[in-house]
């Protein structure tokens, strides 16, 4: 299939394509991929340890690979330095499909047409990693930072691509803060643009303990907790973005879902529902802001609509259920009905315009 030349929908849907070349399952597809981690952090020992692993066909954290045949570009490195790791990490069986290389050519001088050589002269290559991607950077000082970027990922990209290979670069975060982690890559956001796939390492200096951050376009986000064990980063446990979202929710939060689902419809005021619900806590004004925060992972996903206005004494909320068992012989109202924009837009979720203290004034009889 031409990639330069447009193809209608049609004709798209009627092709058989490959299906996604797996390096390591769930975790790291064919196409450019980016490992990114502190210095000193233990980016070098796990890529050698990945390596080993496939190739010689060994387990990857759970999973299973096939031997395939691995070049593996250390180029900060000495072969004294590697041939020591090696001794440290394999008794005395060493796979034959293991390459190295301590230096290369930059990438459009050279890089590209080394890596095509290794290529055809080992076809069952299934990943290359280089470590690290600044070294096989030219300097180009005309060219801004992002054009610059995203050139050089290209590159190493369309020939992963056109190989059907795993390609692995090695790189560092910059010192300042961030509150997306992904946010802390060294470079513009070229870097993470151009690739397919981010592993990102973060570790506390001196700690064993540390979590891979894992994200990309053919994969489901999740972080894997691991502990560095005789220079053998050891899987500790597991968590999708899903598990993840879920596991941030409050106990009480879930509790609540429960209690409206069996009531089917309700309304009343923040500590009115934390009484319904039989629940101590949280605080009134924590239930109003965390119910709005995991809004669509708790209630959504269960029918449970919400609105709410001010009134003279509190935040009046509003709750109706679309097929739950106390809403079964009800009229639903038109705010409330399924598909309509107020009862799922986010707009529903934030609080209307104050009205007139009598007319929002709520009867006690």
């Amino acid at each position: 299939m031409q990639t330069n030349e447009p193809i209608d929908a049609e004709a798209l849907l009627a092709t058989p394509m490959p299906p996604v070349r797996w390096i390591i399952p769930d975790l790291l597809p064919a196409g450019l991929s980016l490992l990114a981690g502190a210095s000193k952090t233990g980016k070098s020992w796990l890529c050698l340890w990945l390596c080993l692993q496939l190739a010689r066909g060994g387990e990857v954290w759970g999973r299973s690979t096939e031997p395939q045949t691995v070049l593996y570009l250390c180029l900060e490195d000495t072969y004294a330095r590697i041939q020591a790791r090696l001794f440290h990490l394999t008794d005395d069986v060493v796979p034959s499909r293991l390459y190295f290389q301590t230096g290369c050519g930059a990438i459009g001088e050279g890089l590209e047409l080394q890596l095509e050589k290794f290529l055809r002269q080992h076809p069952d290559t299934a990943l290359i990693v280089i470590d690290t991607l600044q070294k096989v950077r030219a300097a180009d000082p005309s060219s801004g930072a992002y054009a610059s970027d995203y050139q050089d990922m290209s590159a190493l990209k369309s020939l992963a691509d056109r190989h059907r290979i795993g390609m692995l670069l090695v790189h560092h975060l910059r010192k300042q803060g961030a509150a997306d982690p992904f946010h802390q890559i060294s470079g513009s956001n070229g870097l993470m643009g151009a690739a397919d796939t981010i592993w990102l390492l973060q570790r506390q200096r001196m700690s064993t303990a540390a979590r891979l951050l894992v994200t990309g376009r053919d994969m489901d986000s999740r972080t894997l907790h691991v502990q560095a064990e005789d220079c053998v980063w050891q899987l500790i446990d597991e968590e999708t973005a899903g598990e993840q979202a879920e596991q941030a929710v409050p106990v009480w939060l879930w509790k609540i879902a429960d209690f409206l689902q069996a009531a089917g419809s309700w309304e009343g005021t923040a500590s009115d529902l934390l009484a319904a619900a039989g629940l101590s806590e949280p605080q009134p004004n924590l239930l109003t802001r965390r119910l709005v925060e995991h809004y669509y992972t708790v209630f959504a996903p269960r029918g449970i609509h919400y609105e709410s206005h001010r009134t003279a004494r509190a935040r009046w909320m509003i709750f109706r259920c679309d097929g739950c068992d106390g809403n079964d012989d009800e009229t639903e109202s038109p705010s409330c009905a399924a598909g309509t924009a107020e009862a799922s837009s986010p707009a529903s979720l934030s609080s209307l315009e104050e009205t007139s203290s009598g007319e929002n004034q709520v009867s006690q009889a």
